[in-house]
């Protein structure tokens, strides 16, 4: 491996020079993932790397600049009639977006399809692309052809400069150089540069091809090539991409190179060749398009033997959690298209080949903490009145034991109607048919159709409203059972082949606001918005109707005023309750919110129950005050956000979740990220989130993540979770980046949790070393410090676009 590493440092700084960087711009929308949006400065937006760049400050002129007339000054002027004039003497002479200063210049007129100027001496050359220096010029003023020898050159309002024994410059496009050098280092700066015997910059493409390349480190030749092809602008092309380097204990040295094809203007593809030393060769494909509809990815990666997976899998024979599969394989579509204005097709699909794919392999499209990939297939209508959607639903659990009993619609058709015709009144209708199936023959097929009509009336001024809402739910099971099934729950109720429920329901929600001038903080404005929803739903028993898609929810803030305490449609709990809760804020003078607290509770009048005897709320008969719940934000300066939320369970006699962070970001660059988050175990089993497995730790995680600049040129990141239950660190990492007007590199190395060794008892972690390097100036970086932020299994979300996305939330609640 010692004689390995190298070789791969070395192609890697070779693959850089070759890189096309960030012309694989994204065709979608950016992400929403914070930091990526708060962009670093970069070489083309660091102003002091633009210190010594000339700049081109006129208005721009377009068009045939030949039509244009020629303004000369100079200390002495000849004329020989009818075709030469002569300048001598601090002659400066310009016409549209070109000028010319010399010691002498002579302009040769033969007829209006040859004009030709020659410049004696020193001279320097300026239009709005490129600047340069040097003596014996000449140029044709009808083609704008220039013809320099030994000249110097600098490219405009950006970095590029370089040297010359023979230059000349071809229809104002093409800039030839014989002889000649390239760098993109300011002039103070010789760290790089790029020789070859001819050199060819397109300023329409924004590409320079060298022939008989030589890149030198200072005046030291590292590598020599006899073509080299780079990009000097964002223009998308085809090419390499930046190469990746990385080791970790698991895979050994990881290396991946990027191959990017622009298409088409709207069609582009990666290709990623990728070495694992200890795995083998893995082929990584990404296809995107966007059109006149919509816009869409297709990734496929495939590895076709894995020798690290054999070799484990011969060893864990036992273990479910392998498969037999020997090719390993990841497949994702995300398409999002409005055919018209009426019908959409929307795709979130992403499978993989075994249950340990993303924790030997990670992933771009999909997290290994999330327990499960999705397969999401829609087509849609929507008009005024109608929004209708036929999906297509699909599972892959990570977890072996419950793999076969995850039921899958196939399919799901939605209906909403909606019709506000009534006046005051607002009539709305929900139905839904729905076909589950499983995996395991031994489980129920079921179809499912539910209809529920509703009719509100909302009294609503400045300050108040008032929503009273009547509804009836309807739904009817049409249950396949083997003749073997009992119960999906293993309890001793049978489940009815053919079932009807039909549950009305009652609610009326007031919301008040007060306001006033505060008086102990001078210009703020608090307001007081308390709210009551009466909620009342009889008891049905619903123990003969197997549990396809619900799951108990959260109770947050906001979760306390929903209908249901259950996602999906098979558990309808009944309800007799109140929930009330209180809002205060507090608004400056800019009518900016700088805080906000929230606190609420659920009262129950009678046990809310299903009849289900798994179920956690038909388990207990508490009544009265059952959950609290209370979330707070509060902006204490511009770059300071403090957010937190509790949830109490008077049934669980303690916190069941809370949450915490502290942030801090003066600027993009900077931030410093305090977070920590609690779960109680016994709320994790009561909503399902262990799989049926009892949950017997609490999770208590307390964090920090940061990145801060330590001087202009070397930035740090790193991050550090701590389970305090467990007392073992659960991920981190730490990096280095040093980044000049020149060049950058990043060091980074992390630690994460991924497995629990059955055998020693103890958790399994993989350690992770990547470097990269980057020349800056050949295209646009991506923001390398947002990629580091993401090294680990808990990427980093920012708290500052967390607040408006809740903010959002409580409007539409």
């Amino acid at each position: 491996m010692k004689k390995f590493a190298p070789s791969l440092i070395a192609i890697a700084v070779t693959l850089t020079l070759y890189s096309h960087v960030g012309y694989a711009s994204d065709t979608s929308n950016a992400s929403n993932n914070n930091y990526v949006n708060q962009k670093l400065p970069n070489y083309y937006t660091n102003q002091q790397c633009l210190v010594d760049v000339p700049t081109f400050d006129r208005p721009l002129v377009k068009g045939d600049i030949n039509t244009l007339p020629v303004n000369a000054e100079s200390n002495q002027f000849q004329a020989m009639y009818p075709n030469l004039a002569i300048y001598q003497g601090d002659v400066v002479i310009s016409q549209g977006n070109r000028s010319i200063q010399a010691n002498r210049v002579v302009i040769d007129t033969k007829d209006n399809r040859d004009r030709e100027v020659t410049l004696d001496g020193d001279f320097v050359y300026q239009d709005n692309l490129i600047k340069m220096k040097g003596n014996n010029a000449s140029m044709n003023l009808n083609n704008n052809d220039l013809h320099v020898n030994k000249s110097e050159y600098q490219l405009v309002d950006r970095l590029g400069r370089g040297t010359a024994d023979d230059m000349q410059v071809e229809k104002n496009r093409y800039i030839i150089l014989k002889n000649g050098n390239f760098t993109s280092c300011p002039v103070s700066n010789n760290s790089w540069n790029i020789e070859g015997s001819t050199i060819i910059h397109d300023n329409q493409e924004q590409l320079l091809e060298v022939w008989n390349a030589v890149f030198r480190i200072g005046k030291v030749p590292v590598l020599y090539s006899p073509y080299l092809q780079l990009p000097t602008g964002n223009k998308r092309r085809s090419g390499l991409l930046i190469p990746e380097l990385s080791y970790d204990n698991n895979n050994g040295i990881d290396f991946a190179q990027p191959v990017y094809w622009n298409i088409a203007p709207n069609y582009d593809a990666t290709f990623t060749p990728r070495v694992l030393q200890r795995r083998g060769v893995q082929m990584q494909t990404e296809f995107r398009y966007l059109n006149e509809i919509g816009l869409g990815t297709t990734a496929f990666d495939w590895l076709q033997h894995d020798s690290l997976y054999s070799k484990d899998n011969d060893k864990n024979a036992d273990d479910e959690s392998y498969s037999s599969n020997k090719s390993r394989w990841l497949f994702h579509w995300k398409n999002d298209e409005l055919i018209n204005y009426n019908w959409r097709f929307y795709v979130d699909s992403t499978r993989v080949s075994d249950n340990r794919y993303l924790t030997d392999l990670d992933s771009k499209y999909a997290s290994e903490t999330d327990g499960y990939l999705t397969q999401y297939y829609k087509v849609g209508y929507t008009d005024e009145s109608w929004d209708i959607g036929l999906n297509y639903r699909h599972f892959q659990s990570f977890r072996q034991e419950i793999r076969d009993d995850l039921f899958r619609t196939e399919p799901q058709l939605d209906l909403n109607y909606y019709n506000y015709d009534f006046g005051p009144f607002k009539f709305k209708t929900f139905a839904q048919v729905s076909r589950f199936v499983t995996a395991n023959h031994n489980n129920p097929k079921t179809w499912r159709t539910h209809v529920e009509p509703t009719l509100d009336y909302t009294l609503t001024n400045s300050w108040a409203s008032l929503t009273n809402e009547v509804g009836m739910m309807a739904t009817r099971y049409n249950q396949e059972l083997p003749s073997n099934y009992r119960n999906l729950n293993n309890n001793n109720s049978i489940l009815d082949r053919n079932v009807s429920r039909f549950v009305p329901k009652f609610s009326s929600d007031g919301k008040i606001i007060f306001e006033r001038d505060t008086v102990f903080l001078q210009g703020y404005t608090q307001t007081l918005e308390p709210r009551v929803r009466y909620l009342y739903i009889p008891y049905r028993n619903q123990s003969h109707i197997g549990n396809y898609d619900s799951t108990l929810l959260q109770s947050d803030y906001i979760g306390l005023f929903r209908d249901q305490p259950y996602s999906g449609l098979d558990r309808i709990a009944s309800a007799n309750k109140v929930s009330t809760g209180v809002t205060t804020r507090f608004y400056d003078s800019s009518k900016i919110e700088r805080f906000n607290f929230s606190l609420g509770q659920i009262n129950y009048f009678t046990q809310s129950k299903t009849g289900d005897r798994n179920s956690t709320l038909d388990k207990n008969r508490d009544t009265g005050s059952i959950t609290w719940a209370a979330d707070n934000f509060w902006q204490i300066a511009d770059d300071f956000i403090f957010r937190s939320g509790v949830q109490y369970d008077t049934r669980l006699n303690t916190v069941s979740l809370a949450s915490t962070t502290f942030e801090y970001r003066p600027i993009s660059e900077k931030l410093v990220q305090l977070s920590y988050r609690y779960a109680n175990h016994n709320y994790i089993d009561s909503i399902g989130a262990s799989y049926n497995t009892p949950y017997k730790q609490d999770i208590s995680q307390a964090g920090i993540m940061t990145s801060w600049p330590l001087t202009a040129t070397v930035s740090a990141v790193g991050s550090y979770y701590y389970d305090t239950k467990l007392r073992q660190m659960a991920d981190g990492f730490a990096g280095l980046r040093y980044s000049n007007c020149c060049w950058a590199m990043s060091v980074q190395y992390g630690r994460k949790l991924t497995d629990w060794d059955l055998l020693s008892r103890e958790s399994k972690y993989e350690n992770k070393l990547s470097v990269n390097f980057e020349l800056q100036g050949l295209g646009r970086y991506n923001n390398a410090m947002a990629k580091m932020l993401n090294f680990g299994k808990l990427p980093y979300i920012t708290t500052f676009e967390e607040k408006a996305t809740l903010e959002q939330n409580n409007g539409t609640n």
